[in-house]
């Protein structure tokens, strides 16, 4: 069996509530201005705050698998992705357009990894189910 990097989503779960709280402070009350950013930041936070409950023991993770929110917190990160981007990859061309899709694509990728770890406990992402001690099981 090969072990799941658990203390990883801490470490991305921390870098992504960082950057969403940079961010808010550097915008300030113009974040609210520009809802696109608004809700791109928003999700980044959601994500970096599920990864970092993901990575330790605590009551939520006693009732809900520690890889399930972090399935949950990949499928937020895959949002934001577009989202940045969406009001000026409309408006900006075909190099807009290009971006605007590579990041949906980019995206989706993410949320489907997420789907499979919160629905199926990561089978179709490491081939065999992820058990709560966060190591893929021999099935």
């Amino acid at each position: 069996m090969r072990p799941t990097n658990r203390r990883g989503c801490g470490l991305l779960g921390g870098g992504l509530v960082l950057l969403a709280v940079a961010v808010a402070a550097v915008l300030g009350p113009a974040l609210l201005a520009a809802p696109l950013v608004l809700a791109q930041v928003g999700l980044l936070g959601v994500a970096g705050a599920l990864d970092l409950v993901a990575a330790f023991e605590n009551p939520l993770t006693a009732r809900v698998d520690w890889f399930r929110l972090g399935g949950l917190a990949n499928v937020a990160l895959g949002l934001a992705l577009p989202v940045g981007v969406l009001d000026w990859g409309l408006e900006s061309g075909a190099e807009g357009t290009f971006l605007l899709v590579a990041m949906a694509l980019g995206g989706l990728s993410l949320v489907a990894i997420g789907a499979d770890l919160f629905l199926y406990a990561g089978t179709h992402v490491y081939g065999r189910r992820v058990d709560a001690d966060g190591e893929v099981s021999a099935e």
